[in-house]
């Protein structure tokens, strides 16, 4: 197993398991995310729809819908391959994994990409919803896809790790609901970073959800906080040091491997 790619067959059936996995709970895995986005767009977008945004003077509607795409991508991205692990754990199959006849490679990429494309779909299907109330006028389309195929791809990685380190779903749900989603929400989802007091104003430095969102509302609206090119750059930094981490602990074995 030394080719980083030999076996495509393989490769495709084991990325086709992981994508029919959780389309075959489209209520919980797709509609779920999305149902909560929309409210989100219609409590938030509601009450605060007139609240003047610092960035150019765009309306505070269009702030709100690539922040929404991003969190649902995040979120999807994350569960996805953490939860595929896990279950394998909980059932007692996950050393089959080191029987499968594709390369170590093949098998990280398929768990990844599973889960950016349950990622990239929880992030169209919001931007979609959000038609009704904003239009569908994007500034950058196709880098508005390639923005939320980045950020699923560094949460898939993410999820990979999780899933590979915790030995149930309590231990992932809680980094999910402890960890990320309070990251999500102080990344510029809901407001801007720069208005927020003091030293949370300061997490956006160590935050790295924040470029994400702000890649994402760049390609939405055509701005963003910051320098857009330090963000594109910390952004492919994060896929290149998440992917990295992830092929690092399953090569390793890490909650593979009997002791």
């Amino acid at each position: 197993m030394n080719k980083l790619f030999y076996n495509r067959i393989g490769f495709l059936a084991l990325l086709n398991r992981e994508i029919h996995r959780f389309m075959k709970v489209p209520v919980q895995t797709v509609l779920a995310p999305l149902i909560s986005n929309i409210l989100y767009m219609m409590i938030f977008g509601g009450m605060l729809s007139t609240r003047e945004v610092g960035i150019n003077g765009i309306n505070y509607l269009h702030f709100l819908v690539p922040g929404l795409a991003t969190m649902g991508a995040i979120l999807a991205a994350f569960q996805n391959p953490a939860f595929s692990i896990i279950s394998q754990k909980f059932q007692n199959t996950i050393q089959d994994l080191n029987s499968y006849p594709i390369s170590n490679t093949e098998k990280i990429l398929a768990y990844i990409l599973g889960g950016v494309f349950r990622g990239v779909l929880v992030g169209l299907l919001t931007y979609a919803a959000t038609i009704f109330f904003v239009g569908y006028e994007v500034a950058y389309p196709l880098f508005f896809v390639l923005a939320l195929m980045a950020t699923s791809f560094v949460f898939a990685s993410v999820g990979l790790i999780a899933g590979l380190a915790f030995e149930n779903f309590e231990k992932m749900n809680f980094i999910l609901s402890i960890v990320i989603t309070p990251l999500t929400y102080l990344g510029g989802v809901f407001f801007e970073v720069s208005k927020l007091p003091g030293l949370l104003s300061a997490i956006k430095y160590i935050n790295p959800i924040f470029p994400l969102v702000n890649v994402s509302r760049f390609a939405y609206v055509g701005v963003c906080e910051g320098n857009i090119t330090i963000h594109l750059i910390l952004t492919l930094v994060l896929v290149l040091v998440t992917f990295l981490m992830a092929a690092y602990f399953f090569k390793k074995g890490l909650g593979i491997k009997t002791v």
